[in-house]
């Protein structure tokens, strides 16, 4: 059970880069804070299902909701949904390799705001394989075809630096890195009960929260989307199914292990959207982003080793 954590970490990336892929393809027709909705409303009965299923195994039931536990959990799913479709919309300005590999910054920024404001303890050896992915994240950004065609301004390192694709994607790491922390906190804030049951409390209660303030939100702003949802349901049902299961995943692996670890071994995802892009969407990757995969893949090896 000490290392289950690690197995359902990489499980989680793989549906993790397939449901991206697959929302990806989404926002051609729907909007993107559309896109990122379907993945809420149509997850909260699989979750509730799962949830069912983890009480009856476990035999344990309704736990006694604090407002510390709440409030990480609506913060959690708050800064979710903003990562998501910040992520959808970076996937506009660069390919689906190069712009989901951008936001892996997430990775160091969990263990440096963990570290000073939750309860993340990270080892020396933690910290060199986190230097390691700094090492293959600046060489993914810059790999496609060099600088110039980063900044698509041939403006040099600097202008690679505060290029747009770029700000957006430490945005977005940095949005995914306080919902990892809220909700591991959550997992921890429940107290005692096993993983599976605190981690399936979390990610239903999160995941609710989420569909019923998005859903306010759109039917504010957007309306139409919700007309737009049954012409694409089996694209939306395949999202939801592969996010069901990337989440059940993460929150369990949290509920197990601090979320620096559980995302450094996360970052194991960058191989499956570099095979997502190179078979699905045939987009060309270059030897300096084989390169950073590579260095990015021996970090979160380094990390078996903790």
């Amino acid at each position: 059970m000490d290392q289950a954590w690690i197995l359902l970490s990489v499980g989680a990336a793989l549906m993790q880069a397939v449901r991206t892929a697959a929302q990806r393809q989404l926002n051609r027709t729907i909007s993107t804070m559309g896109t990122t909705y379907v993945r809420s409303l149509f997850g909260v009965p699989l979750m509730a299902l799962y949830l069912v299923l983890v009480m009856r195994w476990t035999g344990e039931g309704v736990p006694r909701f604090s407002v510390h536990y709440l409030t990480d959990c609506f913060l959690g799913g708050l800064t979710q949904v903003l990562a998501t479709a910040c992520l959808i919309y970076l996937l506009r300005l660069r390919n689906f390799a190069v712009g989901t590999t951008l936001t892996k910054a997430d990775v160091v920024m969990t263990a440096i705001i963990g570290s000073l404001f939750f309860a993340e303890v990270i080892t020396p050896l933690g910290w060199i394989a986190l230097g390691l992915v700094l090492v293959g994240m600046a060489l993914l950004s810059l790999g496609r075809a060099g600088v110039a065609a980063l900044t698509g301004e041939g403006s040099g390192f600097l202008g690679a630096v505060l290029s747009r694709p770029t700000q957006i994607g430490l945005l977005t790491g940095l949005l995914f890195t306080f919902s990892y922390l809220f909700l591991r906190d959550a997992t921890l804030a429940m107290g005692g009960g096993t993983s599976a049951w605190r981690g399936a409390w979390t990610v239903f209660m999160t995941t609710l929260m989420q569909a019923i303030f998005l859903g306010i939100w759109l039917i504010i702003a957007e309306p139409a989307v919700f007309r737009q949802l049954w012409p694409n349901r089996w694209i939306i049902s395949f999202i939801a199914i592969t996010s069901t299961l990337g989440s059940i995943g993460w929150f369990t692996a949290f509920a197990l292990q601090n979320a620096s670890y559980v995302r450094s071994v996360g970052q194991i995802e960058a191989v499956f959207t570099l095979s997502i892009s190179y078979f699905y969407f045939r987009e060309k990757v270059n030897a300096l982003e084989l390169a950073g995969i590579v260095v990015t893949v021996g970090a979160v090896l380094l990390f078996r080793l903790l």
